[in-house]
């Protein structure tokens, strides 16, 4: 590669299934503008993910990545092993990559795997890295999980060509947050740490890629000194030859990019899709330096597509889409925004556009509990 070049990296992380805005149902209304407070939304996060490719693409190449916990935390999650509709909607948002956080195994390995095999076989799936975790046991419930890694929809790495540059992108669940997958079942992981030592090594040597960027679900926090210091997540940027982390698991609204040891920037944008993060890079002569960094709040002022959304129906008049809640009619309530935001993502142009089933759920099929997002 040759000459200085900019990429800019769009990014989330614990999006927790939150597929509509999180606060008050009543003050939720994703078809209008600046009349609600409610933060987050699939559909308001897909038209600034859309808006922000436009406006940066003519500046050099632009991934869309995620750092875990992408499911789970609401009663759309409940509907994960049949519809397989966080990574299908990630998709239809762009998504190049995410990994796992410890609430992918909230509904078991054979969850998991039901869940990631329905949307590959719906063709829609972005790269799902795991670089720190192993099914390779014999066990019936890592069947699924063995399978779509033989596949390849599940894996160590990915390698991006994009503009020029090659990016080598893994994924790993920090020591810390491992504690907390307690539905991992058979499923073990190795060390956060020597793991992105080993990535960077086959990254660097074999792929030789020009940027890595880790996808850590590791947490951060602030150490006595007052700044965010500490965490797993911390602990995988400061290995040699990581260029870029992307974290996840605490919920840390990162208001400005951490560097670690002065060379390595750590982002992190919050939860529940209430925010977009955006990093810009430069890349000259092998050295990589950060342009600029903010979040974009996701919130009833976004107004970028605002002619589609006009012509879906309004909430409550879509009769399809439902998930077990333990309410209603035969323990089934109707979530009717769901098919809405369905239709705003497939109006999207994506590469392999379909449609997705909207099958509904007996509330035997999955218990629907108040998730303490960790």
């Amino acid at each position: 590669m040759h000459g200085k070049k900019t990429f800019t990296i769009l990014h989330t992380n614990d999006m927790h299934s939150s597929f509509i805005g999180m606060g008050p149902s009543s003050d939720y209304t994703p078809f209008s503008l600046n009349d609600d407070s409610t933060r987050g939304g699939y559909a308001r996060l897909a038209t600034l993910i859309a808006e922000r490719r436009e406006a940066r693409k003519g500046q050099g190449p632009v991934l869309v990545l995620d750092a875990g916990d992408y499911s789970m935390g609401t009663a759309f999650a409940a509907a994960s092993r049949e519809t397989g509709g966080e990574l299908e909607l990630m998709t239809h948002m762009g998504y190049d990559a995410t990994t796992f956080g410890n609430h992918e195994f909230d509904l078991g390995p054979d969850g998991l795997g039901r869940s990631i095999g329905v949307a590959a076989k719906a063709g829609r799936i972005p790269a799902v890295v795991a670089s720190n975790t192993d099914f390779a046991k014999q066990d019936a419930t890592l069947g699924d999980l063995q399978r779509l890694a033989k596949d390849g929809a599940i894996r160590r790495y990915v390698v991006i060509e994009r503009g020029g540059i090659r990016f080598g992108i893994f994924g790993v669940l920090g020591k810390e947050t491992q504690i907390y997958t307690g539905g991992a079942g058979a499923v073990t992981f190795s060390d956060a740490i020597e793991t992105a030592k080993e990535m960077v090594k086959v990254l660097r040597e074999t792929e030789k890629v020009d940027v890595v960027i880790a996808l850590s679900h590791g947490g951060v926090r602030k150490g006595q000194d007052g700044r965010f210091s500490e965490g797993d997540d911390v602990r995988v940027a400061d290995v040699p030859g990581v260029d870029i982390v992307i974290g996840g698991h605490s919920h840390t609204e990162l208001q400005e990019a951490i560097m670690v040891n002065g060379r390595a920037p750590l982002v992190q944008t919050g939860l529940e899709s209430r925010n977009l993060g955006e990093l810009v890079m430069s890349l000259d002569g092998g050295k990589i330096a950060v342009q600029s960094y903010g979040l974009y709040p996701i919130n009833d002022s976004i107004a970028g597509e605002i002619d589609k959304l006009k012509k879906l129906p309004p909430p409550g008049t879509v009769d399809q889409g439902s998930v077990a809640t333990g309410a209603g009619k035969d323990g089934v309530r109707e979530i009717k925004e769901w098919q809405a935001i369905m239709d705003h993502l497939h109006s999207l142009p994506v590469k392999n556009p379909g449609e997705l089933p909207v099958i509904p759920v007996d509330e035997r099929a999955a218990e629907v509990r108040a998730i303490k997002a960790s």
